[in-house]
């Protein structure tokens, strides 16, 4: 075997001379983090106490999810925080958070955690490689499909080498072992966030690796090579919801306010901008030449031009592009995530909408949130309606009930809907309250279909919790076909809550502050599926693929070129449509100018009563005419192909 072995890099004494060429700010090694982390005071065991407690109220008598984990994964959290409670001074400080850590992360729950005190805050370990996992010949392989060429030095760790070897340890073995640490839901997601922490390490909710580097081994032009990668550590920045302010605009009839209308993978979330930081510095220069145009349409560049890129306000969230399939072209819009790190929903979704209406074909439109780990709940379901001429029915959310959550709707004005179903089920010993959606019904069909051409959704077990709801919704609605590159989502099916936000509204309720900036986090509500799945918790079970497809080499070197490819021939099995209106006022009556393909007979409705039945229209344009509605009237055209409903439009009049 040849081996290659990078030197250890010199003990650098200022860190912001670390800093220069990488912006990822000061970066210490894990040694020198560990260093600081044991010249932490630690913690009084009334300090202790308070922590355990506190767990002890958010499991009891808030967790939703609790008899479910209980009967599934035959699990006790309570007993163990009891016991923890009678030794509660034995353990150091860092077996006392080992411990706690370990209870919440057996429930299996990424939405319900314990997030470590200071010095830990938002601190990111890596390695400055991405390991991914692709297929060949039926059989998993993984290779370095992201080096961060400014932070790893050996020439012969590129991109697309095969991993053999971690530690010694056959690479399977080594993504196995990191799975049975992890809290994911179900098999898939434990799998994906096994190989995730290979190479990056969220340190707010676990502890610096064991190990100050890596030993990798790998085949670089048919040799076998090895080298070492030492464990870094950055600080990725600011607490994730600190711009969680109240909605307006689209969304200012939302009553729940938007800290409560997160459904969120926090580590998901951070990594995934880790990872932006790491290997994709063109799209943080990107951002940068967007944000220039303050919030307007930014212009293209003969770059983006040259690759089909769509220019987006909102890059972070959204990027667009239209690609050229073995079946033909068609659209590609990227959903990264649903939470608005400016909190702006509104600015989310017009941008959403101007790229369904202006730029993506009707040739049919590939929809991929993988990687998407979930954000504000109504900015995931509000884009459903966008897709399809059905009504949106949004995911009903339940409680359980308990005393300490009937105690809590009846302190909280917006959860006042619950409680009297929640009185009923405490009296008579049922499990949860009646389900309500977060979402208001009216508010996620009032802007009505934009898009009217086929649509796949790409899925893998990284899309969690609002991205959960939203494939949910989009398989419940029918509203095309789920292309999964593993099993089931990720299964994260709960509205969640940080502790902080619950103390501060509950009034008289049993939580404290926490101590020395240590944190917590609650699912609260759980969700349900709707349409021929209703009922069914997205817990555990996430949403499973309705087709499959295993990610190649030559996707993961090549822009997921056999993925997009196995998408448009899906998409080449539906049938593309346009339904473009015009409206125009004349006098006394309102001219609709409609642009029809693969639409047979059109009905109108005025205020939801018809005003215009089965026209018939062909390819092409067609011209009706009805009588002027009244200001503020609600119009709506549907389109029907063979009888069934296949496009709508709606529109409030001025």
């Amino acid at each position: 075997m040849a081996q290659k072995r990078n030197r250890r890099p010199r003990k650098r004494t200022k860190p912001e001379r670390m800093s220069r060429g990488h912006g990822l700010g000061a970066i210490r090694s894990v040694p020198s983090f560990r260093d600081i982390i044991d010249s932490q005071a630690g913690l009084t065991a009334t300090q202790r106490m308070r922590l355990i407690k506190q767990a002890a109220v958010l499991i009891r008598d808030l967790y939703t999810h609790l008899p479910l984990k209980q009967a599934m994964h035959s699990i006790d959290p309570l007993q163990r925080l009891r016991l923890l409670e009678q030794r509660v001074a034995e353990p150091s400080i860092t077996e006392f958070h080992a411990e706690l850590l370990d209870i919440f992360k057996e429930l299996r729950d990424l939405h319900t955690n314990y997030t470590l005190p200071a010095p830990f805050g938002n601190q990111i370990a890596f390695l400055g490689i991405l390991v991914e996992q692709y297929f060949e010949g039926g059989r998993a392989k993984w290779m370095v499909s992201k080096v961060a060429k400014h932070l790893v030095s050996d020439p012969t760790l590129v991109r697309g080498v095969e991993i053999t070897h971690w530690n010694g340890m056959p690479i399977e073995a080594a993504v196995g072992r990191n799975a049975d640490k992890e809290a994911g839901s179900n098999l898939p997601a434990r799998l994906a966030r096994g190989l995730e922490t290979l190479t990056l390490r969220f340190m707010r909710s676990s502890f610096p690796p064991d190990e100050d580097w890596v030993t990798v081994t790998y085949l670089h032009n048919g040799t076998l090579e090895e080298t070492r990668l030492d464990w870094q550590v950055f600080d990725s920045g600011a607490d994730l919801l600190a711009n969680a302010s109240d909605p307006d605009g689209l969304i200012q009839d939302l009553t729940v306010p938007l800290r409560y209308n997160v459904g969120v993978d926090e580590r998901r979330e951070y990594l995934r901008r880790a990872q932006k930081m790491l290997f994709n510095r063109a799209a943080i220069k990107e951002a940068q030449r967007v944000a220039r145009y303050k919030g307007g349409v930014p212009r293209s560049t003969t770059k983006l031009a040259a690759a089909n890129i769509v220019a987006t306000s909102r890059p972070d969230e959204i990027t667009a592009k239209i690609v050229d399939t073995a079946s033909g072209r068609i659209g590609y819009l990227r959903l990264w995530t649903f939470h608005m790190e400016d909190g702006n929903i509104d600015a989310f979704i017009n941008e959403f909408i101007r790229l369904l209406r202006d730029e993506m074909p009707h040739e049919g439109l590939i929809l991929d949130v993988r990687g998407n780990g979930g954000g504000f709940i109504i900015a995931a379901e509000f884009l459903l309606q966008m897709l399809t001429p059905k009504h949106i029915t949004p995911e009903p959310t339940q409680f359980v009930a308990t005393s300490g959550t009937l105690d809590l709707v009846g302190k909280v004005a917006s959860m006042a809907p619950w409680r009297p179903s929640l009185e009923q089920a405490v009296r008579t010993g049922a499990l949860y309250s009646t389900g309500i959606a977060l979402s208001p019904e009216d508010l996620v069909n009032s802007f009505g279909q934009i898009y009217f051409g086929p649509v796949v959704l790409v899925t893998d077990a990284y899309c969690y919790s609002a991205c959960d709801m939203f494939a949910a919704g989009f398989q419940d609605h029918e509203i095309g076909l789920v292309l999964g590159v593993d099993e089931a989502t990720g299964a994260g099916g709960a509205n969640v809550l940080t502790h902080r936000d619950l103390a501060s509204d509950w009034t008289g309720g049993p939580l404290e502050p926490l101590p020395a900036g240590a944190g917590m986090r609650v699912s609260l509500r759980r969700t349900l599926r709707v349409g021929k799945r209703a009922g069914e918790p997205v817990e555990d079970l996430g949403v499973t693929r309705d087709r499959a497809h295993e990610m190649t080499r030559n996707d993961l070197l090549n822009g997921n070129v056999d993925l997009l490819d196995r998408a448009g021939a899906l998409l080449a099995q539906g049938t593309p449509r346009r339904f473009d209106w015009d409206l125009t006022a004349q006098g006394q009556a309102l001219s609709i100018s409609l642009t029809t393909q693969n639409i047979q007979s059109v009905d109108v409705y005025v205020d939801g009563r018809p005003a215009k039945a089965s026209t018939a229209v062909s390819n092409g344009t067609t011209g009706l005419q009805i009588s002027m509605p009244p200001s503020g009237a609600l119009l709506q055209v549907d389109g029907f192909d063979g009888g069934e409903l296949v496009a709508s439009r709606k529109l409030t009049l001025p």
